[in-house]
């Protein structure tokens, strides 16, 4: 089994130390886990989400930390018997249009093994916050939502820097409570675009299981959104459970294959040094 969407510590919304998510890995069977630490450089909103904890302390994240980082994870990895478990190190970057080139400028220096976009804020505001999202929603309406929400994800895919996009309909995570059932076809005409875009790019979509685990019916995507990426021509997808404790790493992540199976999928990515390779899903359930 794989998973290539964890946060430790170093994401202040997270708990627990890497060797605790690698040990909780391996006994639970996992092959493969990336750390997708958060890294949110929107200036707007460094006071709500521009941070990341090392060492205990809370530091802003554009501070000297990355280095940190990568070499808790190599040290993490070493400490596991060869064979057992494959471990790599990556961020979560949130992306909103006119930060590219920081981003580009703040991890230029690292060399990481799989970088994940995800959009999380709108117009200043965290979508998927349950203290701030109705702040964004009020005034608008799903279609609305819709029309920012997959803008962002046509700009991120032409930014270039991302390896695969995060939980792509994760706006539903809070926005159905607001909308209800309005939302689930709210995106149609506004998605197809920026999966073209996706696609174009070469990037992968993730299919992540905290939908399942948060107790929504289905993991983000929904499945007709991950059937339209597949008819749009997104052959690659990344399998991710988002945790952010031990106890939550690989988390349905056999029923996320079982909805990629369904669509059309029969294989997993997973990189290395940002270089993709393909892994069957016979293969991750064996």
């Amino acid at each position: 089994m794989i998973d290539y969407h964890v946060h430790c510590d170093y994401s202040v919304d997270a708990g627990g130390a890497i060797d605790e998510y690698v040990t909780s890995a391996v006994d639970r069977g996992l092959r493969r886990i990336c750390f997708t630490t958060h890294c949110d450089l929107e200036p707007g909103r460094r006071h709500h989400d521009g941070r990341v904890r090392v060492g205990g302390k809370i530091i802003d994240v554009t501070s000297d930390w990355l280095e940190s980082y990568k070499g808790d994870v190599k040290k993490a990895a070493a400490r596991v018997a060869a064979g057992d478990i494959e471990v790599r190190c990556g961020l979560e970057i949130g992306f909103v249009p006119g930060i590219e080139k920081m981003i580009e400028d703040f991890i230029a220096p690292y060399d990481f093994d799989f970088i994940l976009g995800g959009i999380h804020t709108l117009r200043g505001v965290d979508i998927v916050s349950t203290r701030e999202s109705s702040e964004y929603f009020k005034g608008r309406t799903p279609r609305q939502v819709c029309e920012d929400y997959y803008s962002y994800v046509g700009e991120a895919a032409a930014f270039g820097l991302f390896d695969s996009v995060a939980h792509l309909d994760i706006y539903k995570k809070c926005g159905l409570d607001f909308y209800g059932s309005d939302l689930d076809s709210a995106h149609r005409g506004l998605l197809e675009p920026a999966l073209e875009k996706v696609a174009g790019a070469g990037l992968a979509l993730e299919v992540n299981s905290a939908g399942l685990r948060k107790g929504r019916s289905h993991p983000y995507p929904s499945p007709d959104i991950l059937k339209a990426a597949r008819d749009a021509g997104i052959t690659g997808i990344t399998l991710g459970s988002d945790c952010h404790s031990p106890g939550e790493i690989g988390s349905d992540i056999d029923r996320c294959i079982g909805l990629a199976r369904e669509t059309g999928y029969s294989e997993a990515v997973a990189f290395a040094a940002r270089e993709p390779f393909a892994i069957p899903f016979e293969e991750l359930l064996s």
